[in-house]
């Protein structure tokens, strides 16, 4: 591609963006810096078709951009774009004052980058199976019901319910917590339950009542899946109802669904932060077909070396790329450093 076909795709694109609407060959000489006439404009925009980068909906009208039009602008055409002084201020400012729950950090990021970008915004957590385990608490609620407190060190907290058939005291509870604390901390949820299973097998085990006691209130504490539901945060889904392209009824039915079905939302998100680093997924490079009609900016970013956090925006293939990359950005870098310092 020429650098006159690039100029070209990349105003079809910016004027599309604003307008929604299909761009003709006049509406691109008129704002080409270089002089260059309409019809010489309409061979340029044949060839970006053959090409498929753009797409005539309609014989009389202009043209609009495909998937692939838009990821050679984003790749390539769209240039930096910086946020406002006065706006990375004020996004710092309200990240930091969410106090030392990462869920309520990570809550409060959806909505600034919802309301800042005008589409969805979503956070997706490590899962926390595969994140390192801080501490651990048992608390006595009734004779025989324990509620186990997880604090892993990826910020995340998390309460287990459950029924022990043995009726322990508090100070037996503490006991059983200091001994998990002291020989497992530091381990993966699943390196725990091996551990653990390995201890049952052992004959001291079964002389040893603090022992038994610590293997079996693991095991129950450590058991349970963890629900997805509390893995993923969305703000601004009824932006969606906004944008003119998605208006249509069956369209956005599915769109809405899928955003309901956390578990099949949460295969996507996980895909899209495999790798660290700031991640831009158009239209129909999305596996999901109920969401291809969908663009997502995600940032993904590590604290440690096993658990990995992400947010980011999902809105119409017709988004502000370069606007919303450069909020996603700034509220990931705030965010990560927030999550550090909560971290030490």
């Amino acid at each position: 591609m020429d650098a006159r076909s690039q100029e070209v795709l990349r105003l079809i694109i910016q004027l599309h963006l604003t307008s929604g609407e299909p761009v003709g060959s006049s509406t691109v000489a008129r704002n080409m810096r270089h002089s260059c006439s309409p019809a010489t404009i309409r061979n340029i925009m044949v060839e970006l078709e053959h090409m498929g980068c753009l797409d005539q909906p309609h014989t009389s009208a202009g043209r609009i951009p495909t998937d692939d039009g838009y990821r050679v602008y984003v790749d390539s055409l769209m240039g930096p774009e910086d946020l406002a002084v006065e706006e990375k201020s004020a996004i710092d400012s309200e990240l930091r004052k969410c106090g030392r729950l990462p869920a309520a950090l990570m809550e409060n990021a959806c909505h600034l980058l919802s309301r800042l970008s005008g589409n969805v915004g979503f956070a997706v957590a490590p899962s926390f199976d595969q994140t390192r385990m801080r501490h651990v608490e048992f608390v006595r609620l009734t004779r025989t019901r324990v509620m186990a407190i997880l604090i892993a060190y990826s910020g995340i907290v998390t309460n287990r319910v459950f029924e022990f058939a043995e009726e322990l005291t508090q100070a037996d509870l503490q006991s059983c917590a200091n001994y998990l604390n002291a020989h497992f901390s530091s381990m993966t949820l699943q390196e725990i339950r091996s551990h653990l299973v390995d201890l049952m097998r052992q004959e001291r085990t079964l002389y040893d009542s603090l022992l038994r006691r610590v293997v079996a209130l693991g095991r129950e504490a450590l058991s349970a899946e963890e629900s997805d539901e509390n893995r993923v945060y969305l703000d601004g889904a009824s932006n969606i109802l906004d944008q003119p392209e998605l208006a249509d009824v069956d369209r956005m039915r599915t769109i809405l669904r899928a955003f309901e079905e956390k578990n099949r939302l949460i295969r996507i998100l996980d895909a899209c932060i495999e790798e660290e680093g700031l991640h831009v997924l158009i239209g129909h490079e999305n596996d999901d077909p109920d969401l291809r009609r969908l663009s997502l900016v995600a940032a993904a970013y590590g604290l440690d070396d096993d658990t990995r956090w992400g947010l980011g925006v999902m809105g119409s293939t017709r988004m502000r790329y370069a606007r919303v990359v450069a909020l996603v950005g700034q509220v990931a870098q705030t965010v990560r450093g927030t999550l550090a310092q909560l971290n030490a």
